[in-house]
């Protein structure tokens, strides 16, 4: 998360967004396992196409495929409302940032890339540590008063907007149909108050974020705990993110079925169909 949370694709957190630079910016910075060349139909049923997987749950679950919808955080719910390295360049300038834009992604990249001496996790608490290492080392400068200038920029409603403008009516018809709504996130403790600042904490039985589970996807753990808070079984849930290495096999080797957010499915309205709820 670009000073966002991220996946380990580079983290949008504050650079969630690759595509965008996400917040701290999660930026495409991360998106090296997402272009991974990997079979994306579920697990187990290797030879079945998509229609024959659906009339499959179908056969054993009723119309409605799963009991619960899993959904990713930053780059799936909600997307950086401007590029990462723009954001860092516009609000470093006056502190005496000069790199250009070009650079400061290419050493976004390169810093989230790299292990993360400080913890086995990046998103400990509000993560300001992570985040203080990425934007030093993003943009030469160390300055305390940039790095909490855009801290505070990434905890905002003016830096994410949600990516699918019909997700509140498509949350809505899955709720009324019996199926049950979590956030699955590799985030820090902003994530909370960021989904109320955009109103949409309400559409979620359960938010598990990584700051607070202490394990980050692909980690199985944090999705069997939102599939715990949930009150389901993992076959029951179906997750939908954009990053397959963190979001896809994380949630299949946690026992979740899952879908890639942009590949497989590309709006919610979509995933519902598939679950089997009309919108």
């Amino acid at each position: 998360m670009a000073l966002m949370a991220t996946k380990t694709k580079v983290p949008l957190l504050l650079h969630r967004i690759v595509k965008n630079g996400g917040a701290f910016g999660r930026v495409g910075a991360t998106r090296s396992s997402s272009t991974a060349v990997v079979e994306s139909r579920p697990v187990g049923l290797g030879v079945l196409g998509l229609k024959d997987y659906e009339d499959y749950r179908r056969s054993l679950y009723g119309e409605i495929t799963h009991k619960a919808l899993l959904v990713d955080a930053a780059g799936t719910l909600l997307v950086p409302s401007q590029p990462m390295a723009q954001i860092y360049r516009a609000i470093g300038e006056k502190y005496g940032v000069k790199y250009s834009e070009d650079e400061i992604l290419n050493r976004y990249r390169r810093a989230y890339g790299q292990p993360w001496g400080g913890s086995r996790l990046r998103y400990v608490n509000d993560a300001r540590p992570f985040w203080q290492y990425i934007v030093s080392y993003s943009t030469g400068c160390s300055d305390s008063q940039y790095f909490e200038e855009l801290y505070n920029y990434y905890s905002t409603n003016k830096a994410w907007h949600l990516c699918d403008p019909d997700a509140e009516n498509v949350f809505k018809a899955l709720r009324k149909a019996g199926v049950k709504l979590g956030v699955v996130s590799n985030f820090d403790t902003r994530l909370r108050p960021l989904m109320r600042s955009l109103n949409c904490d309400h559409w979620f039985d359960a938010v598990a974020v990584s700051a607070e589970v202490e394990a980050e996807k692909p980690n199985p753990t944090i999705f069997l705990k939102a599939c715990d808070l949930l009150g389901v079984k993992p076959e029951d849930a179906v997750h939908v993110g954009d990053d397959r290495r963190n979001d896809i096999w994380g949630a299949r080797d946690a026992g979740c079925d899952a879908w890639l957010w942009g590949s497989e499915v590309h709006s919610f309205k979509e995933v519902a169909q598939r679950i089997g709820v009309q919108v």
